[in-house]
C-alpha cells in the first residue's frame, strides 16, 4: 500500500493542499499493515558521520594547506595549481552534501511486526515481519567487527527500499534488530516446510532435506562439508573441493538459509558418521570369537602344566622300606583304593585321604 503524502480537501473541489504530518502518515501505514506497537524511531545521520564527505574534506584542506604554503614561499603558480586541486574533492563534497539535506527527511521506525521506510520525496514503504525479504550486502560474522550496513527491502508486490548507514544513524543497532525479527518469525516456517519434504527458495539456491540445489545442480548434504560466506562470496567445500555459488547480497533472508543449511549439514554428517560406527560393529563381533577361541586353547595347556606336577607326584613316590601289617577289623577301602584302580573311581575321597596317609603313623598303629 502506498499513502499520499497530502491529502486534499475543500467544498467546490478546488484543491487546497494541505500537508500531513509525516508522523501521521507513518503510523497510517502501520495501522494498515497492522504492525503494532511502535518500538524505534532512527533518523538521517549526521553529516560528519559520512564517511565520503570526511574524506574529501580532509584531501580539499591538505591540498588548500601546500597551496599556502606555497604562496608563503613565493611559489605562486605551484600554489594556484595545488587550490585548483583543492576544488575537486571540496565540489564533490558540497554536492555529496547537498544529497544529503534532501534525506534530512527521511525516517526508519520499526514496529513490533513490522517496520516503515520514508525517503524525502518517495512514498512510505512497510514490511512486516513474516513476509519481508532482506538482501544485505556485507554480513559481519564478529560483533564487534565494523561493517558497512546496506540493506534491500522487498515485500509482497512492489513494496521495495533501499537504504544504508549512510543514511540512517546507528546502523548496527537497526541493522540487528531487522534481522532478528524477521529470522524469529521466518525461521521456524521454513524448518516446518523442511521437515514435510517441501523446498525453500533463497534466491539461486533451495534448500531440501535431501540435498542442497543450485543452477539445476543438486550436492546431498552428505557431500558437503562446510559452507563459508565470509569473503562475501556463499562458497561450499564439497568431497574436499571448493565450489563457488552466489555472493552474500544475492541471497534474501541469508540468517535463515545459514541456519538451515548448518542444521541440514550437520545432521547428515552425524547421520554418516553413526552408520559408520553401526558397519564397524559387525567386524569387531566377528573378530572376538577368534580371540576367544586362542584364550581357550591356550588356558588347558596352562592348567595342564599346572596340574601335571600334582599329579604325577604320587607315582614317583618310592614305597617305605617296611609295610605294614594290616589286620582283618581294619577299613580295607584304604588298601584297595591303592592296588584297586576301580575302587579309587568309585569313592574318590577314599583315594584323597589314603594320598594323605603317613606311613611312620601307620607303623605306629600296628605295634
Amino acid at each position: 500500500m502506498t499513502t499520499p503524502s497530502t491529502v486534499k480537501q475543500g467544498e467546490t473541489g478546488t484543491s487546497l493542499a494541505q500537508k500531513v504530518p509525516l508522523t501521521q502518515l507513518i503510523h497510517l501505514m502501520a495501522e494498515y499493515q497492522k504492525l503494532g506497537t511502535h518500538r524505534q524511531t532512527f533518523r538521517p545521520a549526521a553529516p560528519a558521520k559520512d564517511n565520503f564527505v570526511r574524506g574529501c574534506g580532509i584531501v580539499a584542506g591538505g591540498f588548500a594547506t601546500v597551496g599556502a604554503i606555497c604562496a608563503v614561499v613565493g611559489a605562486y603558480p605551484g600554489s594556484v595549481a595545488v587550490s585548483l586541486l583543492a576544488l575537486v574533492p571540496a565540489s564533490m563534497a558540497f554536492v555529496w552534501g547537498r544529497r544529503n539535506r534532501h534525506n534530512r527527511a527521511a525516517r526508519l521506525d520499526l514496529f513490533e511486526s513490522g517496520m516503515t521506510v520514508y525517503r524525502s520525496g518517495e512514498q512510505i514503504a512497510g514490511f512486516r515481519w513474516d513476509s519481508a525479504e532482506v538482501r544485505q550486502q556485507v554480513i559481519p560474522f564478529q560483533s564487534t567487527a565494523p561493517s558497512d550496513y546496506s540493506f534491500e527491502m522487498s515485500g509482497p508486490g512492489d513494496t521495495a527500499a533501499a537504504f544504508d548507514d549512510g543514511l540512517f544513524d546507528d546502523a548496527r543497532e537497526w541493522a540487528k534488530a531487522i534481522q532478528s525479527a524477521i529470522t524469529a518469525t521466518q525461521l521456524p516456517r521454513a524448518v516446518i516446510a523442511i521437515d514435510e519434504g517441501a523446498t525453500v527458495n533463497f534466491g539461486e539456491i533451495s534448500l531440501h532435506l535431501g540435498a542442497l540445489i543450485f543452477r539445476d545442480k543438486i550436492f546431498a548434504w552428505e557431500q558437503i562439508q562446510l559452507i563459508d560466506a565470509r569473503s562475501g562470496l556463499v562458497r561450499m567445500k564439497v568431497d574436499g573441493s571448493w565450489v563457488s555459488l552466489t555472493p552474500v547480497g544475492r541471497i534474501p533472508n541469508f540468517y535463515i538459509f545459514n541456519e538451515i543449511a548448518e542444521r541440514l549439514r550437520q545432521a547428515a554428517a552425524e547421520e554418516l558418521a553413526a552408520r559408520g560406527s553401526i558397519a564397524a560393529e559387525p567386524a569387531e563381533a566377528a573378530a572376538a570369537p577368534s580371540a576367544d577361541a586362542t584364550a581357550a586353547q591356550v588356558e588347558p595347556s596352562t592348567a595342564a602344566a599346572q596340574v601335571e606336577p600334582t599329579d604325577a607326584a604320587p607315582v614317583a613316590e618310592p614305597e617305605p622300606p617296611h609295610t605294614p601289617e594290616i589286620t582283618d577289623d581294619e577299613e580295607p577301602d584304604v588298601t584297595g583304593s591303592v592296588n584297586n584302580p576301580s575302587k579309587g573311581k568309585k569313592n574318590s575321597t577314599a583315594g584323597t585321604a589314603r594320598d594323605n596317609l603317613n606311613p611312620v603313623d601307620l607303623s605306629a598303629a600296628s605295634n
